[in-house]
């Protein structure tokens, strides 16, 4: 690949693809926005070391090297888990989700795209694996259930810049001190560029009955939060929105617990997260899905039987 070929596709990287994903109206339309941290800090994966970046191959640029770019986030719940949101899987007739192999998860980086073999590798501030499989929840219809674990080839390698984050299980925290973190953009709109590197911003939440009296529906299973000054906007679906403080008895001293992951938005209303404690049961029922190898047979029957019997509604 020459220069100017590679030049290309940083600039296309860089730029986006326009806003897809913008809600017009939740209970009306299917269009929403693909999030990103907004007017962000930049910050480091010792501070938010449970952050992943689901990437994409963009092309190849040798005949052993590919360029990544970010996809979605996530967050690593387990050794071998990420929880993320289901939509990230819904392009093209959920091709990524048939076909997960071709995407790569990356953790301990600051950076939103990357050069790199695609190989599985632990080094001290880089680590790749490959997905084994995806599940989507059952009733997933944007932007109603947008949440799925995605499960990794080999277990991370727990470090201060890799780590795990404990899911919440309440329904509390309306108080609780919050950030969102991903590789954000500089402002809302297609021609901001996205940031290099991963950014943190401080985000404040909204009470439940605020969040459903601004949609006009019952937004119980999400978390609302409002769009002033920090936010997120386009780029970032996915990630994770992390809070301290939160009288949740899952909290862990002096760590944060997963309350979001990053659904969508209306510019003229707020940004919506899937509430985490809203689905513990179906993240704890799924839990021991992952395994050391390749998936057997075997697994994949017992992934189909939980997913065509599983009597979960939520």
């Amino acid at each position: 690949m020459n220069i100017l070929t590679l030049l290309i596709l940083l600039i296309h990287s860089v730029m986006g693809e326009p806003d897809r994903r913008v809600i017009t109206s939740l209970k009306y339309s299917k269009y929403r926005v693909k999030p990103t941290i907004v007017n962000g800090e930049p910050t480091t994966n010792v501070r938010v070391p449970y952050i992943v970046s689901i990437k994409e191959p963009l092309a190849m640029v040798t005949a052993q090297y590919v360029f990544w770019r970010n996809l979605c986030g996530g967050s690593i719940i387990g050794e071998q888990k990420v929880l993320t949101a289901a939509h990230c899987f819904e392009w093209s007739n959920y091709y990524y989700a048939k076909n997960p192999h071709v995407l790569r998860v990356f953790a301990g980086t600051i950076n939103s795209s990357i050069i790199h073999s695609g190989a599985t590798e632990t080094r001290e501030r880089l680590q790749v694996r490959r997905i084994q499989f995806v599940v989507l929840h059952r009733k997933f219809h944007f932007p109603s259930n947008d949440i799925a674990l995605v499960f990794v080839n080999v277990p991370w390698k727990y470090t201060d810049s890799v780590n795990f984050i404990v899911p919440a299980k309440m329904d509390l925290g309306i108080n609780a001190s919050c950030v969102a973190s991903g590789y954000g953009k500089v402002g809302h709109g297609r021609f901001y560029p996205d940031s290099e590197v991963l950014l943190i911003a401080p985000i404040r939440l909204m009470s439940k009955s605020q969040c459903s009296m601004l949609w006009e529906m019952n937004m119980n299973s999400f978390v609302c939060t409002s769009s002033e000054v920090t936010d997120v906007a386009k780029g970032d679906s996915g990630g994770p929105l992390a809070c301290s403080h939160t009288r949740d008895l899952e909290e862990p001293p002096g760590k944060e617990l997963l309350m979001g992951v990053v659904c969508g938005k209306n510019f003229d209303k707020t940004t919506i997260f899937t509430r985490v404690s809203a689905y513990h049961d179906w993240i704890e029922r799924r839990r021991n899905l992952g395994c050391r190898v390749t998936p057997t047979i075997f697994t994949i029957i017992w992934i189909i039987l939980i997913y065509l019997f599983d009597p979960q509604i939520s």
